[in-house]
């Protein structure tokens, strides 16, 4: 007779996790506790498992590279066939699912990120968390789908240049990576003079940096400075300045004259 594979998720029985009875491999934690799992419900949920139980014959699994809340939930939604995703752990979880390849478990953390951006109360701080749980993602974990959630829901909201993007460059400008800035722009939708605000403020305390010369380089951020020429020829200003003061590098000049040549083109088409 032939037994039929089991689907998951599925219900094991979350209850059969705290029984030794049914634990034939040792799960270690972070704080350096453990519990005793079942390596056929874990190989069910995971290829991850399934290679390490199968072909490495190995009778114990660290989990000591993620929390013990994270691990724990990890194990009992294996289980349990079931997840309730939350804000308080969601990177752990998401970046847990990830790592061991439970592709039910992934799906479940993009629904509920979704939801946490389809019901953003639309404040820095709940945007600021959504945006950096994308960067995150797509920076460290190699997956784009929550940046991609990101933008396109950023972009349906009125005044979100004003209200996120200007304030974000403002406090992660040096820190902010090539790619997540990137994002940044688009979510402007073309509404590009908060991050110009930024770049200026930025140009009066901290000279030029790689951010500067990333946002001066886009060719949609320069159209907009066409039609800001007060704002472009306080910038332009604050650069010829660095420059007079010998705080300028090659590629800075290289930038300011790019800077130059392409707001003029612009401005004259």
């Amino acid at each position: 007779m032939t037994v039929a594979k089991v689907s998951v998720p599925c219900d094991f029985g979350v209850e059969n996790l705290y029984d030794e009875f049914h634990g034939n491999v040792t799960v270690e934690f972070k704080d350096s506790t453990s519990m005793k799992a079942s390596s056929l419900i874990l190989s069910w949920n995971s290829e991850v498992f399934t290679h390490l139980f199968k072909e490495l014959r190995q009778g114990t699994v660290e989990l000591k590279d993620f929390s013990k809340e994270a691990a724990v939930i990890l194990l009992e939604s294996l289980y349990s066939g079931d997840i309730v995703v939350e804000r308080s752990h969601f990177r752990e979880i998401y970046k847990i699912s990830h790592a061991f390849k439970v592709e039910w478990l992934s799906e479940k953390c993009t629904a509920a990120f979704t939801e946490f951006c389809e019901s953003s109360s639309q404040d820095f701080n709940d945007m600021e968390f959504l945006f950096n749980e994308a960067v995150y993602s797509d920076c460290t974990l190699k997956c784009g789908k929550l940046m991609e959630i990101v933008v396109t829901t950023f972009s349906k909201f009125e005044k979100m240049p004003e209200m996120f993007v200007g304030p974000y460059l403002t406090k992660y400008f040096t820190r902010i990576k090539p790619a997540a800035l990137n994002q940044l722009l688009e979510i402007c939708c073309g509404q590009f003079i908060p991050v110009l605000r930024a770049v200026k403020e930025h140009l009066q305390t901290d000279g030029i940096a790689k951010t500067v010369h990333t946002i001066l380089s886009n060719k949609d951020v320069v159209k907009c400075m066409v039609g800001e020429s007060q704002l472009y020829d306080e910038m332009y200003g604050m650069m010829l300045k660095q420059l007079n003061d010998k705080n300028m590098n090659a590629e800075d000049l290289e930038l300011l004259m790019n800077l130059n040549r392409a707001v003029r083109n612009q401005g004259s088409t």
